[in-house]
């Protein structure tokens, strides 16, 4: 009876120990992920005016969206439009441009990274009155890329108190 009760015990051992290794293998993946970095932007564009158009530049100029609501790691910019990715990983973007063909019925935007263009989101006229276009992408980044939306040239986009054109994103994944 001992030596069975001893066989038991033994067994009862292993199997904690093996759970002990696995309780400490989890940990150490978890660790990483409870030190990763937060990062997510939301950022519209905004004006003092009732509503109006922006536009038409001359050449692509980058939007800056100045109604700030989000900005946790301060990765993007106002003053810029740009956000700047602080740790290598994957990242989610959102953007959406707004046109009212009441007034100017062609509008065009461009997500960048750096300088290579990633979405487009485009309305050239349609049925009815007012449109918006918008476009997510999934991307990833270095340390130290940016990504922003660009208009194209010779078009317009329309707002009203920053409730039609918005510019969002978050890191997925650190890598």
């Amino acid at each position: 009876m001992v030596t069975l009760l001893q066989g038991q015990v033994h067994s009862f051992q292993r199997q904690i120990h093996l759970l002990q290794i696995k309780v400490q293998n989890l940990e150490n993946r978890q660790a990483p992920l409870q030190s990763s970095p937060h990062v997510a932007f939301f950022a519209g564009f905004h004006t003092d005016s009732e509503a109006g158009d922006h536009g038409p530049f001359e050449v692509d100029t980058t939007i800056k969206y100045n109604k700030v609501t989000t900005n946790i790691g301060n990765g993007y910019n106002a003053a810029t439009g740009a956000f700047t990715a602080p740790v290598k990983g994957l990242y989610v973007f959102h953007f959406t441009i707004f046109t009212s063909l009441l007034n100017q019925p062609k509008t065009a935007a461009v997500l960048k990274k750096n300088t290579e263009k990633l979405a487009y989101a485009f309305d050239f006229g349609a049925a009815d009155p007012q449109d918006s276009s918008t476009h997510v992408a999934v991307v990833t980044l270095e340390a130290g890329d940016i990504v922003y939306v660009e208009q194209a040239a010779k078009t317009y986009f329309y707002d009203n108190r920053g409730q039609f054109n918005s510019f969002s994103g978050f890191l997925v994944s650190p890598m």
